[in-house]
């Protein structure tokens, strides 16, 4: 699979998950177990950005800069809606801030990154779409990623 495929289809899925959490309760197990993952998603998806993606396109490395410094982002406003109570009156505005942040940096990347500003074959789109695939795979079954990604989300919450 093309890699700027396996990048737009975990967008999805990422974009996904914000929806159906918008349209629970904001104070229901649902929501919360929805949320737990998203988390591990999230994580999965910035985890192949990082280790694979970027990496293969770092020839344009302002663009790739701007992506890490988005992660950033997404990861800061995700700690300050892990620490608003579900219950509290900003906690939806806070959600909102989140998902916003998250379509803004995917939305960048399908647009800056996906074609990269620099040419890459299609045997190696290809090939790092394959290896991006896997290691979705790999995550997603990987009870230590989730244990992980939980003790992530208790350090963002308490910070």
């Amino acid at each position: 699979m093309n890699a700027y495929d396996v990048l737009f289809e975990h967008h999805k899925v990422l974009r996904g998950f914000c929806e159906k959490i918008t349209a629970l309760p904001p104070n229901s197990g649902e929501r919360q177990d929805a949320l737990d993952e998203l988390l591990i998603e999230l994580d999965i998806h910035m985890r192949i950005e990082d280790d694979l993606f970027y990496p293969a396109v770092s020839q344009a490395s302002t663009l790739v800069a701007i992506a890490h410094a988005e992660h950033r982002q997404v990861w800061d406003q995700l700690a300050v809606l892990l620490r608003t109570p579900p219950t509290a009156p900003q906690y939806e505005d806070e959600w909102h801030s989140f998902v916003t942040v998250l379509d803004a940096h995917a939305s960048e990347e399908e647009r800056d990154l996906c074609p990269a500003p620099i040419d890459l074959s299609a045997d190696m789109l290809e090939e790092l779409g394959d290896r991006m695939v896997e290691r979705i795979a790999q995550l997603r079954q990987s009870t230590i990623n989730k244990l992980r990604v939980r003790g992530r989300a208790a350090l963002l919450s308490s910070l």
